[in-house]
């Protein structure tokens, strides 16, 4: 399992900010939100997900 840092988004302002442990970047942005994720369009709320071992970027939206 990597390491992730799980930013919450409100356009470009983070909200919330966790520390998770998953095998795939998505999985943890759903194991922080308990919800359900896409690959980020043009949402005003989202989820900014980097792994802490290499560090990229990985924009997720929430499914309603």
């Amino acid at each position: 399992m990597k390491t992730y840092r799980v930013e919450e988004m409100a356009g470009d302002q983070v909200v919330a900010y966790h520390v998770a442990n998953a095998r795939a970047p998505w999985e943890a942005a759903q194991k922080v939100t308990g919800k359900d994720v896409l690959a980020r369009r043009d949402e005003h709320f989202w989820v900014r997900v980097t792994d802490e071992g290499k560090p990229r970027n990985l924009q997720i939206c929430l499914q309603a």
